[in-house]
């Protein structure tokens, strides 16, 4: 949107509006990041009054590390911080996001001094929107009402996809994990562990796709599909073994599509285990 607000002023007084958090933002949550702990507590209060699960950070630098174990369907941050601002931690997570080829997270920047320099310095980051501190509890269930509208319906598209590929794939159930593993807090651990580094290598396989590099894209790949192995998931461990001896002979740029496709597929597998 080119005034970076959803419709309605988010600078002066809100019009009266529904405060009734919908069921699904249960299965949601923010990412603030403020390095005031007066404002964090502020705005974990009002989280919290919606029924939002929420995560706050000091600084961009930590809220990136949040993110490489963690989903989240919206980031609140303060535009000036220590160590990283919003502006540099909202680019880094769009670099992150173009050569991912992840869908796009809304991001609302917080600011105290709105003015012209500020919404240019905004919308150059990537930043979706701004609100001018300090908030009202109107205030920011208007925009969240707005911006996590999208990523409930991306989040129940996914799910649901994932859960018609168990059967169709034999994707492993929490139930045969635990049988397999013993106790469900291994089970836990376990996926968490898996999880994190498959994100990180699905990251680092983008970017050596993009660079049309040869070596560190078949490196990742070996990774990743030693993480599906260890659970079993037989299709997706037989397109990775396939696509690492082509690349091997015939370079990234031939088998790009495959790439892609295998990538997003390993996406949809590891938003599956993140749900179980």
């Amino acid at each position: 949107m080119s005034s970076g607000t959803p419709p309605g002023s988010m600078g002066g007084d809100e019009p009266r509006a529904l405060t009734t958090a919908p069921a699904c933002w249960q299965r949601l949550k923010v990412l603030v990041v403020d390095d005031h702990p007066a404002y964090c507590l502020l705005m974990s209060g009002i989280l919290d009054r919606l029924g939002l699960g929420h995560k706050a950070c000091r600084d961009g630098r930590a809220a990136l590390a949040a993110m490489d174990v963690q989903h989240f369907d919206l980031i609140l941050t303060d535009c000036q911080m220590p160590l990283m601002d919003g502006y540099a931690m909202t680019r880094e997570i769009r670099r992150r996001e173009r050569e991912a080829l992840s869908t796009r997270l809304p991001i609302i920047g917080l600011t105290s001094n709105l003015g012209p320099g500020e919404v240019r310095l905004c919308l150059e980051a990537g930043m979706d929107a701004w609100l001018i501190k300090p908030l009202t509890f109107l205030q920011l269930h208007h925009v969240l009402v707005y911006w996590l509208d999208q990523a409930h319906v991306g989040a129940f598209e996914q799910g649901t996809k994932a859960q018609a590929l168990v059967g169709q794939k034999g994707w492993p159930t929490r139930t045969t994990l635990v049988q397999m593993f013993g106790r469900s807090e291994v089970v836990d651990s376990m996926l968490g562990s898996l999880i994190h580094e498959a994100r990180q290598d699905l990251r680092a396989l983008s970017g050596a796709v993009v660079r049309l590099d040869g070596a560190d894209t078949v490196q990742h790949l070996h990774r990743l599909i030693g993480s599906v192995a260890f659970l079993g998931v037989t299709s997706l461990e037989k397109r990775g073994l396939q696509l690492m001896t082509r690349v091997s002979g015939d370079g990234v740029a031939t088998h790009a599509r495959d790439l892609i496709r295998l990538r997003q597929d390993l996406m949809r597998y590891l938003a599956y285990l993140s749900a179980l």
